[in-house]
């Protein structure tokens, strides 16, 4: 079933679509035909398109036998101007109010350097993100870096020259990365052109947070409120307790975690060779650091045989029996430095 339509409603709704002066014009186009026909000396009805908008002008009276006569010019023409003039001083009055309606809104906000100094926002788009941290770096004389998970060509490649710039101003840079880093030949390159100008790097066994702190003062992290992935955009803290916070879990797990050294060709014990692979390496230190054989698995993304296997050829290598006497070695293997 279709609802009724009413044919001059729709006839005017489709006038007016395609004659747009319509809406800001005192006097619409139909109103003025219609007011044409009245001086011509026709009667209408009161039904007809353009009498409400010639009654609501003032243009038109209703005569008490029905139909509509035009009223005196001079006398809409005065009525008009007082209506407009009128208006254009409301206009002019609310426009003065403005600054002083500002100000005392703004008189109950915070200023701009308290809320730098205390606020906590949510950037959106990583680009916009990436602009802030590197406002950020531009200024920074300390930068504690955080970085979990799997570093691309791509994100390193993005960090590459603002980092490299810092360091060129002597910013002091650490930098925390998953142990399964050490693997990544992308992040190694950095490590490797990064170290000899004073960046310090580690790597951690177990799980951490992704954060960025400057200078102690403001801080880059993930969005954990509304679990947005990052790369949706990124949480900016200025909040001195929140930053000097993050900064001291940082030193802690800075502490925990396992220097990134270069690696040497030949130590006194490997009688000139090295006898465990790179991920054999990053294994033992996983195990070193209290994960089972499970969880070393899941944050390299191998499976648990895959990891035995590993260290059953390591075991095999060395003559020994045990994951308990291979753990021992390590313990004071000079290999212990290598990547």
């Amino acid at each position: 079933m279709t609802a009724e339509t009413n044919p001059k409603a729709t006839k005017r709704d489709e006038k007016q679509k395609t004659n747009p002066v319509e809406v800001d014009s005192i006097l619409p186009p139909d109103a003025r035909a219609l007011y044409a026909r009245l001086i011509a000396g026709e009667t209408v009805s009161e039904d007809v398109p353009g009498v409400e908008s010639l009654l609501a002008l003032g243009a038109v009276m209703a005569e008490p036998i029905g139909g509509y006569v035009p009223v005196s010019l001079d006398r809409l023409e005065r009525r008009l101007r007082a209506s407009v003039r009128d208006e254009l001083e409301r206009t002019a009055r609310r426009l003065d109010e403005i600054p002083a309606l500002l100000d005392e809104l703004r008189s109950h906000q915070p200023s701009v350097a308290e809320e730098l100094r205390a606020g906590s926002r949510y950037i959106a788009g990583v680009e916009a993100a990436n602009r802030h941290i590197g406002e950020a770096a531009d200024e920074a004389h300390e930068l504690l870096a955080a970085q979990p998970g799997l570093r691309t060509r791509r994100i390193l490649t993005q960090a590459f020259n603002r980092d490299l710039a810092a360091l060129t101003r002597g910013v002091s840079l650490r930098t925390l990365y998953h142990v399964s880093a050490r693997t990544n030949p992308n992040v190694r390159e950095r490590v490797a052109v990064m170290a000899p100008k004073g960046a310090l790097f580690r790597t951690l066994a177990r799980p951490f947070l992704r954060v960025l702190v400057f200078d102690r003062k403001v801080a880059f992290f993930s969005d954990h409120l509304e679990g947005r992935p990052d790369s949706a955009g990124a949480w900016t803290v200025r909040d001195p307790a929140v930053c000097a916070y993050l900064a001291e879990s940082f030193e802690q797990e800075w502490t925990l975690a396992q220097e990134w050294r270069a690696p040497e060709r030949s130590r006194e014990g490997t009688a000139g060779r090295t006898v465990s692979t790179q991920l054999q390496r990053t294994i033992l230190r996983a195990l070193v650091s209290g994960q089972d054989q499970q969880q070393i698995a899941t944050a390299l993304g191998y499976s648990s045989r895959t990891i035995n296997v590993h260290l059953t050829n390591l075991r095999t290598e060395l003559g020994y029996e045990t994951v308990y006497q291979l753990v021992h070695w390590w313990a004071t293997s000079p290999e212990r430095d290598l990547d």
